[in-house]
């Protein structure tokens, strides 16, 4: 086979534009097409400013979209190009838009890698298919260990009493629950040993494992078991951080929502808002996120959207995140839960814009979101699982992000997957 191109950069890393993929010495990613089109129209006007609009004419031939789909795409281009700092291999320019930096052209043999690679011999139809779900497997072995799938997950449950706390694990094997009560054990003898006694009372308590991070979910029960007013509390912790939350848990911290105040036109009262703190080195500290739900025609099925924010630790402030638009349909198979609910998406759309605030590479937040975004883009149906339920209150699992609590509005108490409806009773 005769040689082909490829463009190393500075950082090492080597895009081969026939095949529209990146390569270092360790591994091979295959870019979209909108990375591949706009990182090749920078790199074939090397030397001069591209503008924004000339880039979401390159990136989206066939589509009007904003320039937050461009920010996204050029934020992902730098993690890929394993930038270490912004300019690294793309350089913005203020009030203009970017332009690519110095590289080197080199051939390169793919005989090899042509011989070996499972794209072989197919039509361009089936190796674009291939390429999106190559990208959407590969994230999710970078990011968790179960990525989306066309049924929902079986999982390993199991509960334990400690004082007056109902602790509910849910793992995928028997590691990871052995991980889970160890950590809990671990807690309870360090507030023992502390306070002499254990001061966290009258909590149920939910904790979630996947190779890449934690979630917990709790909140304080009354006298009849339900959980009272603004208790409810949900996190993602990233293993190596797992420590920072067991002392807020061990010293009993006191923890409020961060409720950001959002002016938008024409926009209708959510049916639920949920806050997710983080615990990782990123510089986001929480997500809220509007969800809106509302009925279709059809029994069972439901129009749901929803808009995200994030919060910096540094100085409190929110930025829009992200808006996506689903159909959410209960699933009447037999379930583990309360419900499951399979969502079928379709539309997702970023509005985040790259902060100094916030290191990109550590949070799960965008990670996390990263990884839904991938899926909508495959139409791939997943599934959330209605945990715990209770008036203006539901408790959700999804495997990609964890525990999510809903505080649902008082105006429309049951819209959330239809209270009044179940015939199930709290687990």
């Amino acid at each position: 086979m005769p040689n082909t191109e490829q463009i190393r950069f500075q950082t090492n890393v080597c895009y081969i534009e026939s095949q529209g993929v990146l390569k270092t010495p360790e591994s091979t990613l295959k870019l979209n097409l909108s990375e591949q089109y706009i990182l090749s129209y920078l790199i074939n006007n090397y030397g001069k400013p591209v503008t924004k609009d000339e880039l979401l004419n390159v990136g989206w031939p066939d589509r009007i979209v904003t320039e937050a789909s461009l920010f996204q795409v050029i934020r992902a281009l730098r993690v890929k190009l394993n930038e270490e700092k912004k300019g690294d291999v793309i350089e913005t320019l203020p009030r203009v838009g970017y332009q690519i930096r110095e590289f080197t052209r080199e051939a390169v043999d793919l005989s090899e890698s042509q011989r070996l690679s499972p794209l072989k011999k197919i039509g361009k139809k089936t190796f674009v298919l291939y390429a999106i779900s190559l990208a959407v497997i590969m994230s999710g072995i970078a990011w968790m260990k179960y990525p989306y799938s066309g049924s929902p997950k079986n999982y390993l449950i199991d509960k334990d009493r400690v004082g007056s706390n109902d602790f509910t694990y849910i793992t995928s094997n028997a590691e990871d629950l052995a991980d889970l009560r160890g950590k809990i054990k671990d807690i309870v003898n360090q507030q023992t040993d502390k306070f002499g006694e254990i001061i966290t009372k009258n909590q149920r308590v939910y904790l979630y494992k996947t190779d890449s991070f934690y979630s917990a979910a709790w909140c304080t029960v009354d006298s009849n078991k339900v959980c009272k007013k603004n208790s409810d509390f949900s996190y993602k912790i990233v293993p190596e951080e797992w420590s920072t939350f067991a002392d807020i848990v061990v010293n009993n911290k006191k923890i409020y929502h961060g409720t950001p105040i959002i002016h938008t036109e024409n926009s209708q009262e959510p049916t639920s808002i949920t806050y997710t703190s983080y615990i990782d080195k990123s510089g986001i500290q929480s997500k809220v996120t509007h969800l809106f739900l509302t009925p279709t025609n059809k029994n069972g099925i439901f129009n749901y959207s929803m808009m995200s924010f994030i919060q910096e630790k540094e100085t409190g402030m929110f930025h829009p995140l992200s808006i996506s638009a689903a159909k959410a349909i209960l699933y009447d198979k037999s379930s583990q839960f309360l419900k499951t609910v399979k969502i079928e998406p379709e539309m997702f759309h970023w509005s985040y814009q790259p902060s100094v605030n916030f290191d990109e590479k550590k949070s799960l937040a965008l990670k996390h979101s990263n990884l839904v975004e991938q899926g909508f883009e495959n139409n791939k149906p997943f599934f959330s699982y209605l945990v715990y339920e209770q008036p203006h209150l539901v408790l959700m699992l999804d495997n990609t992000t964890g525990f999510v609590w809903n505080n649902t509005s008082e105006e429309d108490p049951y819209a959330i997957f239809s209270y009044r409806s179940s015939s199930l009773t709290n687990k």
